[in-house]
């Protein structure tokens, strides 16, 4: 038995010089998933944590914060705080922009928004809500409570109070016209200390600012102006087509124009206008803006307080 079980061909095994190549599959996969893992140690940046009052529209692993149009993190969980009085918005920061995570940044969500007489954050539809930053320039933290609108950058310019029975179409907003130009908006509608009036708080721009004199007269612009004349008809007309929605002021000034308000000012909103207003037109300078006649810029002594 022995010897027909050696006289049966024997295989002969010999190595392959190649055989080493079937390890670098699982090498290469091996370093790759090290290096992705080494990529996120080193090259994320700090994680910061959001505090929002509502974070509808969030997603986690889905939403991003960006700054000039650049994502420069990423949500990574939403939870309830403590209290539950708002949400822990955790956002895992590029490392290029690690200089975002300081005292001061202020951090809002963006969402598709219908205001009067525009519509911002449409884009939001596609590619869903996102955080954005105002930077700061304070110390290095990582806790911040986020604001629920835009902040509103300060800007020169002549704020007034405008007195009316009723607040009618007006809210914030609304458009101040000069002549048919848009030269100011109305900020915010609040009931007298008395509640007897309401108390509109408007601005001008400050370069139109000097237009605004002590015996200037204020209107109500929204709606539809109706005239019926004797030999001219029924004339209908409207300051613009977004006080049709929103609302609006209109005002003018006498040529016989008083001294130059100051901040706080106060003046009477009239319902409607007196036809010899809209026929007012004095020469007034206006602050650094160039004359339609001289093609120079006039500088008047107008300085608001």
């Amino acid at each position: 038995m022995n010897e027909e079980m050696d006289a049966l061909p024997k295989a002969k095994i010999e190595k392959s010089r190649f055989n080493w190549w079937l390890w670098l599959v699982p090498v290469a996969a091996a370093l790759l998933c090290a290096w992705y893992a080494g990529h996120d140690i080193i090259f994320a940046g700090p994680t910061i944590t959001i505090y929002f009052q509502n974070a509808d529209g969030l997603q986690e692993q889905n939403s991003f914060i960006q700054y000039r149009g650049v994502n420069i993190g990423e949500v990574k969980t939403l939870k309830l705080s403590e209290d539950r009085q708002r949400v822990a918005v955790k956002v895992q920061l590029d490392n290029f922009a690690a200089g975002i995570a300081r005292q001061g940044s202020v951090f809002w969500i963006i969402r598709p928004e219908l205001k009067p007489g525009s519509v911002s954050g449409l884009r939001t539809i596609v590619s869903g809500d996102y955080i954005t930053v105002q930077p700061g320039n304070g110390t290095r933290t990582n806790l911040f409570i986020g604001a629920e609108k835009e902040p509103i950058e300060p800007i020169k310019a002549l704020d007034i109070r405008l007195l009316s029975p009723k607040l009618d179409s007006l809210q914030p907003q609304s458009p101040v016209f000069y002549r048919g130009i848009q030269v100011g908006e109305v900020l915010d509608c609040r009931l007298s200390d008395d509640a007897r009036e309401v108390v509109i708080h408007a601005r001008i721009g400050e370069e139109y600012a000097p237009l605004v004199r002590m015996n200037s007269k204020f209107w109500d612009a929204g709606g539809i102006n109706f005239h019926i004349g004797l030999f001219s008809g029924a004339n209908i007309s409207a300051e613009s087509a977004q006080t049709l929605i929103s609302g609006g002021i209109a005002f003018a000034t006498p040529p016989d124009f008083q001294n130059a308000v100051t901040n706080g000012a106060i003046f009477i909103l009239n319902e409607k206008s007196k036809d010899e207003w809209e026929k007012w037109s004095p020469a007034i300078p206006l602050y650094s803006v160039p004359s339609a006649m001289t093609n120079k810029t006039t500088w008047p002594d107008f300085n608001p307080k």
